[in-house]
């Protein structure tokens, strides 16, 4: 067997734990887990579900961080004829409780290493609704003796939960048919080898980081180092690059500027970078242009466009070559991967290169949809096999791909439609602005849809009001400048007060949703000037 022959993912780990035995799969804060060392975890911990009475293509919620264990959680569960929730472990009791039910999972694998106490106030929790908490510490005394069921390329290998950054979260199904192929997709498209070497501090629970920065490792027997989910310090992810001479890493774009803000440049040789991939969020051209510039790189920040209906990968930008930006400013993430086809549409009417419409993607690795939501589904699906992304893009003559907003994100002023990247970009750039976010505020009156500027910012709670009102007046006119028009209000926030998803993209819904029910107000998040 080859890679070429994989048909499910638990196939792929199996062929490993024999061919690749002592090969490390990946190491996690320095220590190496073998591919034998990897496939006894799955077995023991599936063996273990088995006997806890887990029952053929049942949901098991998966609450765990970057770590060794999360590796034998998520396989084991698909071992053992299950389905795995991968779930951001920080998200709270109540609400990890909410998604149980949300998917019908009657077990929820908490972290190993959780405080007693707070373990013993989760099951407390958890058996009002007859739902189990387990670790994979509890199977460390089970058996290998189980009869694991045949796993089928059809079966749903695991429900990834979208980010919910325009709405409520949907459960995405994916099969190992769909996992294989944008595997697949994704390696011919970025160029990926066994030689390369993967650095990664994204969160394995999401897709981007399990299934790029891990599965697709897995499936080479290439080098990984995986890193804790945490960017409150930006130095270990460098180091990480540096000390282990990584090829390839990934990011949102504002990761990448939080280098450029917390660390020195010439404390860092990236130099071995081959692909530093920039997507999860919009990508700006000046983060490229100074990430690169201070780092002393060229041609390895690339742009990519990915969302999990389409398992994770869409396109990306070839790495070598010079980025492709518009008159707009926008980044071009690319052509679509092989077996990727895409199209721009508009009330159904397929649009021109150069015009902007909604993008719609037909693929083999496309999702059969979202978990028990008939009414979300009825949305999603298109016609000839394509479905509709929700983002807004054009593609240029040559066939690459621009994404100019999220659908729902847009704004409509007096007839333009603006997207609130435009102008979170002018903002950023003032002195004094942490991060800033746009929406559009429709009041009822005459004037319609109105741009509402909200800026975190830097040492805020500690500036006279006369300070504030400066900032406001000076964002004010950048905005002006360089838009043409005003905004109807500017406010300045404390830190954290615009609401973002736990992989750093803006919640614009959720933010316009705190401003008109007075939430921003009422918790004291607002600096300046009065709501």
């Amino acid at each position: 067997m080859s890679p070429k022959d994989f048909t499910t993912l638990i196939e792929m780990l199996a062929f490993r734990a024999e061919a690749s035995a002592e090969k490390v799969a990946f190491t996690f804060d320095g220590q190496g887990i073998s591919f034998a060392e990897l496939w006894r975890g799955i077995n023991l911990f599936g063996s273990f579900l088995l006997k806890h009475g887990l029952k053929r293509r049942e949901h098991v919620l998966v609450a765990l961080p970057n770590s060794a264990e999360f590796f034998s959680a998520f396989y084991g569960i698909q071992r053992a004829g299950g389905i795995t929730v991968p779930l951001f472990p920080g998200a709270g009791v109540a609400r990890i409780l909410s998604f149980a039910k949300l998917c019908d999972a009657k077990i929820i694998i908490a972290p190993s290493d959780l405080p007693e106490n707070q373990l013993a106030y989760f099951r407390q929790l958890a058996d009002k609704q007859n739902i189990s908490i387990i670790t994979v510490k509890d199977s460390a005394k089970t058996s290998l003796s189980a009869n694991f069921p045949e796993i089928e390329p059809n079966n749903i290998s695991f429900l990834q939960y979208t980010s919910g950054s325009t709405g409520n979260p949907k459960g995405v199904m994916l099969t190992h048919a769909n996992l294989l192929t944008n595997i697949r997709q994704m390696i011919a498209g970025m160029e990926i080898t066994a030689n390369e070497i993967f650095v990664s501090w994204l969160p394995v629970y999401h897709d981007m980081g399990l299934i790029l920065k891990t599965m697709v490792p897995f499936y080479l027997a290439a080098e990984s180092h995986l890193l804790p989910t945490s960017l409150r310090n930006i130095h270990p992810w460098l180091d990480a690059i540096q000390k282990h001479k990584a090829t390839f890493t990934a990011a949102p774009d504002f990761a990448y500027r939080l280098s450029l803000r917390h660390a020195v440049p010439h404390e860092y040789d990236l130099n071995t970078l081959r692909v530093a991939l920039n997507a999860a969020e919009p990508v700006r051209s000046k983060t490229i242009t100074d990430f690169e510039k201070a780092f002393g790189l060229k041609n390895i920040m690339i742009a990519g466009y990915g969302l999990a209906e389409a398992t994770v990968g869409v396109s990306m930008w070839k790495s070598g070559l010079p980025n492709r930006v518009d008159s707009r400013g926008y980044v071009s993430v690319g052509a679509p991967f092989p077996g990727v086809d895409l199209l721009i549409v508009s009330d159904d009417v397929i649009l021109p290169p150069n015009k902007v419409g909604e993008i719609a993607i037909r693929s083999k690795a496309n999702s059969q949809g979202y978990f028990n939501n008939p009414t979300e589904n009825a949305k999603l699906f298109w016609e000839d096999g394509y479905f509709l992304s929700g983002d807004l893009g054009y593609r240029d003559e040559d066939g690459y791909l621009y994404i100019v907003s999220r659908k729902k994100n847009i704004i409509k002023r007096a007839g333009a439609t603006i997207s609130p990247r435009e102008i979170e970009e002018i903002v950023d750039a003032m002195p004094h602005i942490r991060f800033s976010a746009a929406i559009g505020v429709d009041k009822g009156g005459i004037e319609g849809e109105q741009v509402y500027v909200f800026a975190e910012i830097r040492d805020g709670e500690t500036m006279p009001e006369d300070k504030l009102h400066e900032i406001a007046i000076q964002t004010t006119s950048s905005f002006y400048t360089q838009m043409g028009f005003r905004p109807a209000r500017v406010y300045l926030l404390k830190p954290h007060g615009i609401p973002l998803t736990h992989n750093g993209k803006i919640q614009h819904l959720l933010l316009k949703e705190n401003y008109l029910n007075r939430k921003l107000k009422e918790e004291n998040l607002i600096l300046y000037p009065e709501y």
